[in-house]
């Protein structure tokens, strides 16, 4: 179901959304690592199984088959990726490493509001529910230094993935500028897109 769904709604884990307000997505979070959408994205889904005593993290890597056949506006995405996959059974203490290094980074306590994600560049995002209340963080190497986060050293031991995160942008490396697209450049404004942080969403 989630390969059907196309790129922007999986990011803003609108499945999660959705069952979170239900209230059927306690503990639930989504992790995306953006490493050049063209070049390498991941995905990490945690799921909280009877009592939330033990998770499963469904790891996953997405990269490009033929990104001249993708269009990003409709639906792009998981269908049009392939990768590798792996499945893990992590214990509550495991997954509470996790979270904590989350919050010690800044989940559950940023403002980032306006702040431009764009898919040539390198980013997280972490999407989480607790009591039907949706949580959402963004670090991009255009404002954060990424190799400083504790979070994604955590998640990759946990990770069953073999093959190593893509190493982000220094924090002195020189920044890529927002671009700006001419009404003739709407192949590159396609291919070249971003989401934007709005509150707890991504739009």
């Amino acid at each position: 179901m989630i390969r059907k769904a196309s790129w922007f709604s999986y990011l803003n884990a609108d499945d999660i959304r959705t069952a979170c307000s239900a209230g059927d997505a306690e503990g639930r979070i989504r992790i995306i690592y953006n490493a050049d959408y063209y070049k390498e994205s991941r995905s990490y889904d945690l799921i909280p199984q009877a009592g939330a005593q033990q998770f499963e993290m469904v790891s996953r890597i997405f990269g490009p088959l033929n990104v001249s056949q993708i269009d990003v506006e409709f639906n792009a995405p998981l269908g049009a990726f392939g990768g590798a996959e792996s499945r893990d059974d992590l214990s509550r203490g495991q997954y509470i490493a996790l979270t904590d290094a989350l919050q010690a980074n800044g989940f559950g306590y940023q403002n980032h509001d306006g702040l431009r994600l764009h898919s040539n560049d390198y980013y997280w995002i972490a999407i989480g529910c607790s009591s039907k209340n949706i949580t959402l963080a963004a670090w991009t190497s255009a404002k954060d230094d990424l190799r400083a986060l504790t979070f994604p050293g955590v998640l990759e031991n946990l990770s069953g993935l073999e093959k190593p995160l893509p190493m982000p942008p220094a924090a002195d490396a020189p920044k890529l500028p927002d671009p700006v697209y001419g009404k003739n450049d709407k192949k590159s404004e396609s291919r070249n897109f971003y989401r934007t942080v709005r509150g707890n969403q991504l739009r």
